[in-house]
């Protein structure tokens, strides 16, 4: 989140200790609050009474209520915002705070002059009751590659917010969020790499030409007099940012840091999901835990490094195995286990356990769970018995594959 400039962010979890401030948070709140951000502790300290405000307004976002308020110190205005950190459909994980300073996202009052709107230091516009744009800034203009002016909003934006956006123009006043192509580079947009993966609620990958060609802005309308004649000015406040912050947090906290895949919190919101729709839909699920017989000892004889490197080495394995094959997700469990949910019966799960044994080379107990064979009652009788059946593997001789009985 440091890397983004002019990002004043700070993650609370739900016990309310601070997990991560930016470093410009930090600075901002030790001017505004008189907090030391002290990562690990209690935020904020309750010590003076905008610390009761602050968190009113964190526990208002730990129930799944968003909330603003605005801070003055001296001259200076500052947007406070508390959003709830959604990990799952299972609730709230913590709270994302985020600092702006209003002058950044607050209009200046518009005159007739048209130059003036190039003074407005963010993407602006004027448009008509009709959506009409009557004139627009040089920032906008730029990020554009075009001058909309004579254009409709409509235009210039996702068509699926039309009706939206027309209402707040109808009104002169809201915001809507919307996506909005942008051909224009600046300091403080993020360049997507390879490497950088944006995730949505359900943890499926963003496509890449959305994160490269658009960015997400939200639309303040207000009203305006614009040539003699009531108008409506329209402000973009790109906040692709501050979601992709949210998105690199869920991913830090649904996925795992050596090995890219799926952690135990990422793992169990898919079963979740997938065993609903298996009941729904009648499909085939099964759940395949895996574990390294063998990891303690390399760990033992050739130390901490070589025991992550094999475990790096097997899950390339294990994804290059699966890519292709029947819908599956793979997730680590503890060191040295994991998990593979398949859409398939357990049958197929037998072979494709032995199948990824053969292909690793290592000594590897596995256990299945049948969805179909007994129709566990929730997410952890079906990770439990997956989780048995490979112990019972273990227990058995390790380096096997065994199918849970439901009998």
């Amino acid at each position: 989140m440091d890397s983004c400039p002019g990002l004043l962010c700070c993650v609370i979890n739900i016990k309310g200790r601070l997990i991560y401030a930016t470093h410009g948070y930090k600075a901002v709140a030790a001017r505004l609050f008189g907090h030391k951000c002290e990562e690990g502790g209690n935020y904020p300290p309750l010590i003076t009474e905008l610390d009761r405000d602050i968190h009113e307004s964190l526990t208002a976002a730990c129930l799944g209520n968003p909330n603003a308020m605005e801070i003055t110190h001296g001259n200076d205005s500052w947007e406070f915002t508390a959003s709830p950190l959604r990990l799952d459909d299972r609730g709230v994980s913590g709270v994302v705070i985020r600092l702006v300073s209003e002058s950044r996202t607050k209009a200046p009052v518009i005159q007739t002059n048209p130059d003036i709107l190039n003074s407005v230091p963010f993407r602006a516009c004027v448009a008509d009751s009709h959506g009409v744009i009557l004139a627009a800034n040089k920032f906008l203009t730029s990020a554009l590659g075009l001058d909309p002016t004579g254009s409709n909003i409509a235009e210039i934006v996702e068509p699926s917010v039309h009706s939206e956006l027309m209402h707040i123009i109808t009104a002169r006043s809201g915001c809507a969020e919307c996506l909005m192509s942008d051909t224009g580079r600046h300091e403080n947009f993020y360049e997507f790499t390879a490497e950088s993966v944006y995730l949505d609620a359900n943890h499926n990958k963003i496509p890449e030409a959305v994160s490269e060609n658009f960015r997400r802005v939200r639309l303040h309308a207000s009203t305006i007099e614009w040539a003699g004649k009531e108008s409506v000015m329209l402000t973009f406040e790109d906040i692709t940012d501050s979601q992709r912050t949210q998105e690199q947090l869920r991913r830090l906290l649904t996925f795992d840091s050596t090995t890219g895949i799926l952690n135990r919190r990422g793992i169990e919101h898919i079963i979740l999901r997938e065993l609903g729709a298996a009941v729904r839909n009648a499909r085939s699920l099964s759940l395949i835990c895996l574990s390294l017989d063998n990891l303690g000892q390399i760990t033992e004889r050739l130390g901490w490094s070589a025991g992550e490197k094999v475990i790096r080495s097997f899950v390339k394995n294990m994804k290059d195995f699966l890519e292709g094959r029947a819908k599956s997700a793979a997730a680590v469990w503890n060191r040295g286990e994991f998990m593979i949910l398949a859409h398939c019966t357990g049958a197929v799960s037998v072979v494709m356990a032995n199948e990824i044994r053969e292909r690793s080379g290592l000594m590897l107990s596995a256990g299945i769970a049948d969805f179909a064979d007994g129709g566990y009652s929730g997410v952890s009788e079906f990770i439990g018995a997956a989780y048995d059946a490979m112990i019972h593997a273990k227990i058995d001789g390790g380096n096997k594959t065994a199918l849970a009985d439901r009998t």
